[in-house]
């Protein structure tokens, strides 16, 4: 059964903000899909399981956003990716340059 969603809390007590700035938050208890949850004045309910620890789009990300978690760029969106959907490699490239493309050893 749903749970309902409270109309006087911004941000669902399952997703956490790691900084001013994010524009991801972070799964902290598994949202069941069908479940509603709110971000901002919006409540969501997403039709697939939002799993543990995975992000989810703070607000609606146009295709090439920069990802921001904990104040730090994460990666590009490659596609469109509405508010409170999850944001995972399927639309997200990531911005991560590996050492010996630096030319490090």
């Amino acid at each position: 059964m749903a749970r309902p969603v409270d109309p006087g809390v911004e941000l669902d007590p399952r997703l956490l903000r790691l900084a001013d700035g994010d524009n991801v938050l972070i799964v902290t208890a598994i949202i069941p899909a069908g479940d509603p949850y709110r971000i901002g004045n919006e409540a969501i309910v997403s039709p697939v399981p939002l799993p543990l620890g995975f992000k989810v789009a703070a607000d609606d990300l146009p295709s090439g956003t920069v990802a921001i978690r904990y104040g730090m760029p994460i990666g590009r969106t490659t596609s469109a990716v509405a508010r409170g959907e999850l944001v995972h490699t399927h639309n997200l490239e990531s911005l991560y340059m590996r050492t010996h493309a630096r030319g490090e050893a």
